[in-house]
């Protein structure tokens, strides 16, 4: 093998900016606050090595998006990254006023009106070990990436979901939005590998959980909306916006009630529709679960009424 070289500071500086892939060109803006500014040169939107975010995952994050200028769910996305941070005992590095003045910073700088952001709370760089308490201080770093939605045939056709074989996270793990997210990535390898859009979750007890980065509802026998119990799933800030939004269709006589539950395979295969939720996803309607239709197979009246009614509040935002 050849000797590898040392390098100097330009000659790094020249690779990384020469380092490039396809996606990089959805790379927008970061803000650092290590680096104390916005970039927009994908070179040079990096996390120290030795922040604990990148070798022990220890941080939090928040994913919302920004459409012709409307921040939808902002507040409700910042109250969740607080209460993350607060149950791994991390402070902000930052109050909220400024934490959103960046935002919309970096969203100038970003360019294009439609915005995902990806916002990073790390314990921050310092060393190696597990221990906290040697980092310097916590940082944040705010991605803005091109808003890409799913393509309309998937809400016309519907989506295939599999059921996952990564164990659930348990406990106060499954409620903190958190930068350790391995039982995520391998659940959506395995829908990839299965040839499923995506794969669930499920607890011990057979109940069902949720997906890698989306909250799961069903429409059962008895015409209620029902979701899994916040005790074992993430709360979703899309999926609460749309139990509120769907009490109009209660209003309606289209359902009999929005609520939590506990939500077994029997309830899944007697369900009459299925929906993911999220906040790339919206309402996204599922015809297959396990190899067999859901209801009758094919996209059902409530998923398009709960898409209508959550797409008309976010333009509405």
């Amino acid at each position: 093998m050849a000797s590898v070289p040392v390098l100097s500071k330009s000659e790094a500086t020249q690779k990384m900016m020469a380092l490039t892939h396809d996606n990089q060109k959805n790379y927008l803006a970061m803000y650092s606050s290590w680096l104390g500014g916005i970039v927009k040169s994908p070179a040079f939107m990096w996390v120290p090595i030795d922040d604990h975010l990148v070798h022990r995952g220890d941080g939090v994050f928040e994913a919302f998006k920004v459409l012709n200028g409307n921040y939808f769910l902002l507040k409700e996305h910042l109250d969740r990254l607080e209460r993350s941070s607060k149950a791994i005992q991390m402070e902000l590095p930052m109050d909220r006023n400024s934490l959103v003045d960046v935002i919309k910073q970096v969203y100038a700088a970003a360019g294009p009106k439609d915005v995902l952001f990806r916002l990073y709370v790390s314990r921050g760089p310092g060393g190696f070990s597990t221990n906290p308490y040697e980092c310097v201080a916590s940082q944040i770093y705010i991605v803005a990436t091109r808003y890409q939605p799913v393509v309309t045939e998937k809400y016309e056709k519907g989506v295939r979901v599999g059921r996952s074989d990564v164990p659930i996270k348990d406990g106060w793990m499954a409620k903190v939005k958190s930068c350790n997210y391995l039982p995520n990535v391998m659940m959506k390898k395995e829908a990839v590998d299965k040839g499923f859009d995506f794969t669930v979750s499920f607890t011990q007890e057979g109940l069902l959980g949720e997906g890698s980065t989306e909250n799961i509802a069903l429409v059962s026998e008895d015409d209620e909306l029902l979701f899994p119990s916040f005790d074992h799933t993430l709360q979703g800030t899309t999926l609460k916006r749309l139990e509120l939004l769907a009490a109009e269709l209660v209003k309606s006589g289209e359902l009999v009630a929005v609520r939590e539950a506990s939500i077994s395979m029997q309830d899944i295969e007697n369900a009459k529709e299925m929906m993911l939720i999220g906040t790339t996803l919206d309402v996204l309607p599922v015809v297959e679960f396990a190899g067999k239709a859901v209801g009758a197979g094919v996209v059902g009246p409530v998923a398009r009424r709960c898409l209508d009614l959550l797409r008309k509040n976010i333009a509405s935002s």
